[in-house]
């Protein structure tokens, strides 16, 4: 062997080879590695372009992974996340075709050990393994710590995750693994005025819960919740500390357990099919694990309190002007070909100044709020809209060709046209000039858009106001 090439040197207190699972998405990968790393000791398993790498994590939890991460070509950095919630102790190594530093980011706060470009040296490859391997053996290998680790690792993905959804994810793969659960029901409390619950609602002492299910169907998790009720009534409301002191009865009977969340709006978790004996450790874990995920969910919910005071108008409930240069720089940044453009409304109240001076500023908040709701309940649900500022409204209309933006901005100035809006003992009428631009048709960034879409708007002020104007493309000006 070359003198310059890296040789695989184990601890000396392991005997074992280590076994090395390599996913990749086209034969040239393992063409170019494979001759480098026979010569090593080490129990490889290739998976070419695998057309299930969730079923590959049901039969074997690999301890070391590299990963391909063209496979998950649509959403790496969710499939990152979902790997790591299925196989929390497993050590991946990342082989990725892009240098964008925000996906390597990702891909490090969902979890990965290493990250590099392909193709990658195999001499590379083979020192990360190494290393990757030194560090697991100079952890103890005791059951209790390992598991004690996992739980470790699952709440820092709990953490560092960016949905509630995905929190729940996390938790429940986890616990339905831990426990060796068939399935998991997770009920978040509802306020209902009916008395008789819909297929994705269950009443439990007397609280309306909605269902989301995990490994069940609707049928079979509401007879596992009235079996467990029947037997054990009376249990919602404790948190799990207190749950666990006053009905330790009550938390795992036979193969079903409850495992209440305190935070009011979170509910519980609810397993049954459970098949592992529950031992003190396991109580423990889990009550560490919930009372992580309750911080992380509060967490959560004041992050979201933060942005949408960041981005809400306080005035009309829209988005403000600090989120319309993300929407737009998003907006721009997802655009495959120029066919999947995107048009931009500019949208003035006319004579508003008028609505001020005569019947007050309360009344004209009022109606700017009014006016905000009525262009946002005649928009798509995936469009924008804007309080640009003062009485003006901005849209942003996703995949849209000037012929469908021009309907949609018609619709919206035939609707406040036609509309009588009442405050207090006035009833007042409005209309409506607005201004279209499009991506990439008249412009292809977006202060260009947003100017054009503006002056369009003007140019319909000034030729009789309650009208829709497109703008100019350069070549007629």
């Amino acid at each position: 062997m070359n003198k310059n090439t890296h040789s695989f040197n184990f601890p000396k207190n392991v005997t074992a080879q280590p076994r090395v699972d390599i996913w990749v998405n086209d034969l040239f990968l393992k063409e170019l590695y494979h001759p480098s790393f026979q010569t090593h000791p080490i129990d490889w398993h290739w998976e070419i372009a695998p057309q299930s790498w969730k079923l590959l994590l049901k039969k074997e939890k690999p301890e070391f992974l590299i990963l391909d991460l063209s496979l998950m070509e649509q959403a790496p950095i969710e499939a990152l996340h979902e790997i790591k919630s299925l196989s929390p102790l497993t050590a991946i190594i990342v082989l990725s075709h892009t240098d964008d530093v925000q996906v390597a980011i990702s891909a490090f706060k969902a979890g990965i050990s290493d990250y590099y470009l392909k193709p990658t040296n195999p001499e590379t490859l083979l020192y990360a393994i190494q290393k990757l391997f030194s560090q697991k053996t100079l952890k103890p290998m005791d059951p209790t710590l390992q598991a004690d680790l996992q739980v470790f690792s699952v709440t820092h993905l709990i953490s560092i995750a960016e949905s509630d959804l995905k929190m729940k994810e996390l938790t429940l793969n986890h616990l339905i693994s831990v426990y060796e659960a068939s399935g998991a029901i997770w009920l978040t409390p509802k306020n209902r005025s009916s008395s008789k619950p819909n297929s994705n609602e269950v009443i439990i002492d007397g609280v309306f819960f909605k269902k989301e299910l995990w490994g069940c169907r609707h049928k079979q998790a509401d007879l596992e919740i009235e079996n467990f009720q029947r037997i054990y009534p009376n249990i919602i409301g404790d948190s799990f500390h207190s749950h666990l002191t006053s009905h330790p009865e009550c938390w795992v009977r036979g193969d079903v357990a409850w495992i209440p969340l305190q935070h009011s709006t979170m509910g519980g978790i609810f397993l049954f099919g459970i098949t592992k004996r529950i031992t003190d450790p396991i109580q423990s874990r889990t009550e560490f694990l919930v009372r992580s995920l309750e911080v992380s969910f509060e967490n959560h919910r004041r992050y979201i309190e933060a942005k949408q005071l960041t981005y809400i108008d306080d005035l009309t409930g829209l988005y403000n002007p600090r989120f319309l240069d993300q929407a737009l720089t998003i907006a721009l940044g997802n655009l495959k070909t120029t066919e999947d453009g995107f048009c931009i409304l500019f949208i003035d109240i006319d004579k508003f100044k008028y609505v001020n001076d005569s019947y007050g500023h309360i009344i004209g908040s009022q109606m700017l709020s009014q006016v905000g709701r009525l262009i946002k309940n005649n928009l798509r649900t995936h469009d924008h809209v804007f309080r640009y500022g003062g009485d003006e409204f901005l849209a942003v209309l996703y995949g849209t060709d000037i012929t469908k933006a021009t309907e949609i901005a018609e619709r919206i100035r035939k609707n406040a046209e036609a509309r009588i809006f009442k405050f207090a003992n006035h009833t007042i009428k409005i209309t409506l000039s607005v201004g279209i631009a499009r991506f990439p048709d008249h412009g292809k960034d977006k202060e260009t858009l947003i100017s054009l879409a503006d002056k369009a708007m003007y140019h319909s002020k000034k030729h009789g106001r309650n009208q829709v104007i497109v703008a100019e493309l350069e070549s007629d000006v």
